[in-house]
């Protein structure tokens, strides 16, 4: 594979920047100003440089050698597949030897001696910032923040930013009021004496403003920067205020350019009570220099910070009632499509059509989109043939992949309707199934279950349900190498924290009123892969006494009512209680999901849901 011409003139421009600069390495990820996993296109940065379409990894560039590009292992396949081994070389986090990139880099450094590495700061969280500094030992290397982004430069077809219109989220949606929230948010920062809370997630900005928009493809949200301060919130966005957002539709919102951020930021830096809460895992290195230049002395500056995850992570993870209701109606309707387009695929292959990846996607997204509220997906959708199930992310379904019996069709997929967020997966079997397909699946099947099932006191980490959740498979000799869980926003981001179900105890403990995800896989490469995927609920476990330390106990109440796939399950694997948890799930999905189909829709589902 050759580098296409235009990605191969910005790869040497780029080094000559490099040179220019006398730097060692620039770091770059795929996360644009506003720590998006999903960005505009106008901020695919790392696709225009490289090729490569994940929506996560991080990418060294050098002046001489390989680049590195570090990927988890959604993206094993993907990245070899989409970048040339003639320019990147990448490193498979999480495999045997393969260093991080902070240890990466700080092997650079004992290799060359000293490391000058680049970086813009306004795409660079200061908790990422300080592991790169805290692997460079060297007293001499440094760590250079650079604007504009060196990528911008050399990209000189760059899109324009989307500048699309912004709408408000009715609070019969939302559930709670723009200024309840703020009321909540204000009496978080004076407690802690803070005059200035920073904003940059677009999803935080969202939920704040209970406002809308569609600047980045699959996230109902918009570009800006939101400042809260005990008298007023200003929000800097890129769409002109007196047009698409009404002075009258937020009297409690200000709204002014996007491009005046810092100079507002230089403002309130020179007040003599300035106070800012900085989070430093979800706003900017650049925010944070544009503050820092106001105070050369490093106690100076630890004085006006106070850095800590903000208030608002929380507040919004954890769901309000309105907001579980209307979720729970959206995911009626989103599992209703979802349902049609299966039964339109095995009517298609009856009446003996070619059915490709793409065709399928298109089907899927022709029922999702003709349901009332449709915003757009979630994610762009999965849908994984045969060896194209192993690649975690596929997220570009082919036109050439043609399905064919004996194989599994992996389809993860989610929608954005009016009030909520979707996002689930299921495994079916083209024609017949083998022995090892009905085994591998029904082992990833008993996990799921088994976490489904689990209650545990409020406040556990997901580390722990994360290890109950492999069991099965560890028993097998199998695994998985993604978390089994995420957090999934209200009509927002398809992914949020702080709480998840992995191995990182980093995060938020789990307590009534999150939405998580419980996706158990088994993948092999050219072989395929198998995921089945649900959101939950957590809610309280009233039926049984209290922890003894009397903390109340918790359960998983499931979102996503969709069949599983009986032609692959061997009940003979599954316990007593996992194989009632099976009947009893499909019982509510008929008597759910049934009333949203008619005809031959509705008659598969009551096949579909005899266990």
């Amino acid at each position: 594979m050759e580098l296409p011409f235009e990605l191969e003139q910005r790869l040497s421009q780029l080094v000559q920047l490099l040179q220019q600069h006398q730097l060692d390495a620039y770091v770059i990820s795929t996360i644009d100003e506003h720590l998006n996993e999903y960005v505009p296109n106008y901020k695919q940065r790392l696709l225009a440089i490289s090729g490569f379409s994940g929506s996560l990894a991080r990418l060294v560039l050098r002046p001489k050698g390989k680049h590195q590009l570090f990927v988890d292992s959604r993206y094993y396949v993907q990245a070899e597949t989409e970048t040339t081994a003639s320019n990147f070389e990448v490193q498979k986090l999480g495999m045997k030897g393969v260093p991080s990139v902070e240890r990466w880099l700080a092997q650079e450094e004992q290799r060359i001696g000293k490391l000058r590495l680049g970086f813009d700061p306004f795409v660079l969280a200061p908790q990422t910032y300080h592991q790169y500094r805290k692997h460079l030992t060297d007293p001499q290397s440094e760590m250079v923040p650079i604007s504009p982004n060196l990528i911008d430069l050399v990209w000189k077809d760059r899109p324009e930013a989307p500048r699309r219109p912004i709408y408000e989220l009715e609070v019969v949606y939302a559930g709670e009021s723009v200024e309840s929230k703020l009321t909540r948010v204000r009496a978080a920062m004076s407690k802690q004496g803070v005059k200035a809370l920073i904003l940059t997630k677009l999803d935080e900005i969202a939920w704040l403003t209970n406002l809308r928009g569609s600047d980045v493809e699959c996230n109902p949200v918009f570009e800006a920067y939101c400042v809260v301060e005990p008298d007023k919130t200003t929000c800097f966005t890129m769409v002109d205020p007196p047009g698409s957002v009404s002075a009258t539709l937020h009297p409690l919102v200000q709204f002014a350019p996007y491009s005046t951020y810092s100079q507002y930021l230089n403002t309130l830096a020179q007040q003599s009570d300035a106070k800012f809460w900085l989070d430093a895992g979800n706003s900017t290195m650049g925010t944070s220099l544009t503050i820092q230049q106001h105070y050369p002395k490093k106690e100076d500056f630890q004085q006006v910070i106070f850095e800590k995850e903000n208030p608002i992570v929380l507040f919004k993870a954890l769901k309000n009632a309105v907001e579980v209701r209307q979720i729970r109606q959206v995911h009626h309707r989103s599992a209703g499509a979802k349902i049609r387009s299966f039964v339109r695929l095995y009517d298609l292959l009856v009446q003996g059509q070619s059915i490709s990846e793409k065709r399928f996607s298109d089907l899927l997204y022709e029922e999702y989109s003709s349901e009332p509220g449709f915003a757009d997906l979630s994610f762009p959708s999965i849908v994984g043939f045969a060896e194209n199930g192993a690649i975690v992310h596929y997220s570009n379904p082919s036109d050439e992949k043609v399905f064919e019996p004996g194989h599994l069709l992996l389809i993860d997929s989610g929608v954005q309707l009016l009030g909520g967020t979707t996002d689930d997966t299921r495994t079916l079997i083209i024609g017949e199934p083998s022995q090892q397909h009905i085994q591998r699946y029904t082992l990833v099947l008993q996990a799921h279950i088994r976490l489904a099932l689990q209650k545990f006191p409020i406040h556990t980490k997901g580390s722990v349900l994360d290890a109950i959740t492999r069991a099965p498979l560890w028993n097998a000799g199998l695994d998985y190498g993604h978390g089994t869980g995420h957090g999934v926003g209200a009509f927002l981001n398809v992914h949020e924290g702080p709480h998840g179900i992995s191995s990182r105890s980093t995060q938020a403990g789990l307590q009534p009123g999150m939405v998580v995800s419980n996706e158990p896989g088994f993948y092999e490469v050219g072989w395929g892969g198998i995921r089945l995927e649900n959101l939950y609920v957590v809610t309280p476990a009233d039926d049984i006494p209290p922890h003894q330390d009397g903390r109340t106990w918790c359960q998983f109440d499931p979102l996503t009512l969709i069949p599983f796939e009986r032609k692959l399950v061997d009940s003979s694997f599954l316990s007593s209680e996992e194989y009632q948890w099976l009947q009893d799930y499909h019982q509510r999905v008929w008597q759910e999901i049934s009333p949203y189909l008619e005809g031959r829709y509705r008659e598969w589902l009551e096949t579909a849901c005899q266990w």
